[in-house]
């Protein structure tokens, strides 16, 4: 019968594959994924090794999105690769005609794979459940998976890439489901050893053919943003950091500013990069002004030029001035990343918000750039904090993390 690695959510099998790992599949995981069981029988001897790649379907569902196998993608390739059946006449191997599946879009399958994977159902069982035949309630079903059994699709989803099928399964489950590749059987019959990196080697793999596999870069302003950002997201988001390479400004000769910052665009569009690039620019009046020099050029599809979001709690907040101490809407005028750290961070001993302190007028955009005072503190408060998290003497969830969430949640965007 051959050995199988599977996939499965809640006991639901949505994927296999006999003989070998599909590398495709393996950039789900990460090598922190896997756990090595090993089971004993009665007397207390290795019985085996159970194999398995686990995490929650929330984190692969991120991983997907951040990889561009999100929701929207997915309805498109669907779209794109199962149009023909909306318009091409056919019966399949049942008898079931074009006109009974004319509403074959991506909602009804997945509404059609809901009740097919609810109810563990297989062509076998789901025809004894038709009480007419050329009049049955179940014609997507019964295509899905006459298709999957002896089509050329995967649960009749013809698709480019397995992992646009399986991001649009997992709509169908809960986000702490986990998610679990088994190899076990694939050890035991030799094709794999226990030990065997399956996930790096699949990576590797998949790099020398497609860039899709390889890390998003993010390059930023500076240093500090790089920290914050690396660091935040090990905080919040550990299982799709290794999904990205961050730029290091402490290489030498690496400088931080929006000038440099669009000097480095310049040079990976020059230079015909066809990794996916991240350029963040803060969101204030230096980073709008250096932006305009990129509007004459051609930015390529893999590139994507940001600022970090508006912030509601910038939009009556307290500047320094000639005339005192104002509340007014800084977004667009001094959005540096320090403003995103959270409330409890930008909160002095006082009980007082850290205000913002004007500084030169633009004249092209006449508005003035603002900035933080005392930045060096806030960054170190919030390091600190970072640090505590990670030893465990502060709770994760009594921090304000809107700022960073919304800065995070852009960057898993970007490429939607």
């Amino acid at each position: 019968m051959g050995s199988y690695a599977t996939i499965t959510v809640n006991g639901s099998e949505i994927y296999s594959s006999k003989s070998f790992v599909e590398p495709e599949a393996m950039t789900l995981f990460r090598e922190t994924d896997k756990k090595i069981e090993y089971v004993f029988d009665e007397d207390n001897d290795l019985e085996y090794a159970k194999c398995r790649y686990i995490n929650k379907i929330k984190n692969i569902k991120l991983r997907l999105d951040i990889m561009g196998f999100n929701l929207k993608n997915t309805e498109k390739e669907f779209i794109s690769n199962n149009e023909y059946k909306y318009s091409r006449t056919f019966k399949s191997p049942d008898g079931i005609n074009d006109e009974e599946l004319s509403g074959y879009s991506f909602k009804a399958w997945l509404v059609a794979m809901d009740y097919i994977i609810f109810n563990k159902l297989d062509i076998y069982n789901l025809k004894d459940k038709l009480c007419n035949f050329e009049r049955n309630d179940y014609p997507i079903e019964t295509y899905i998976l006459g298709e999957h059994f002896d089509g050329e699709s995967y649960f009749g989803f013809i698709s480019s890439d397995i992992r646009f099928v399986i991001r649009g399964i997992l709509e169908l489950f809960d986000e702490e489901d986990e998610f679990i590749l088994d190899y076990t059987d694939l050890v035991n019959g030799g094709y794999y050893d226990e030990f065997d990196q399956l996930c790096n080697q699949s990576i590797d793999y998949l790099s020398n053919s497609s860039l899709t596999n390889q890390k998003t870069i993010i390059i930023t302003e500076g240093s500090s943003d790089i920290g914050i950002i690396k660091r935040t997201m090990k905080a919040l988001y550990p299982d799709v950091l290794d999904y990205y390479s961050f730029m290091d400004f402490n290489t030498p000769k690496a400088a931080g500013s929006a000038s440099s910052l669009v000097n480095y665009i310049k040079g990976f569009i020059g230079s015909g990069i066809n990794n996916k690039v991240i350029a963040l620019f803060d969101n204030d009046t230096a980073a709008i002004d250096a932006t305009k020099k990129l509007k004459s050029l051609s930015i390529p599809d893999n590139i994507k030029i940001l600022h970090f979001p508006e912030l509601d709690i910038a939009k009556d907040y307290p500047t320094l001035g000639p005339t005192g101490t104002i509340k007014t809407n800084i977004n667009g005028l001094a959005g540096s990343i320090e403003l995103y750290l959270g409330i409890d961070i930008l909160i002095d001993n006082q009980k007082n918000i850290t205000p913002i302190q004007w500084k030169g007028f633009n004249a092209s955009l006449n508005q003035y750039q603002g900035e933080l005072i005392n930045k060096e503190k806030i960054m170190q408060k919030y390091f600190k904090l970072l640090d505590d998290i990670e030893k465990g003497d502060f709770k994760k969830s009594d921090h304000d993390w809107s700022g960073m969430k919304k800065v995070l949640e852009l960057i898993f965007k970007a490429f939607d």
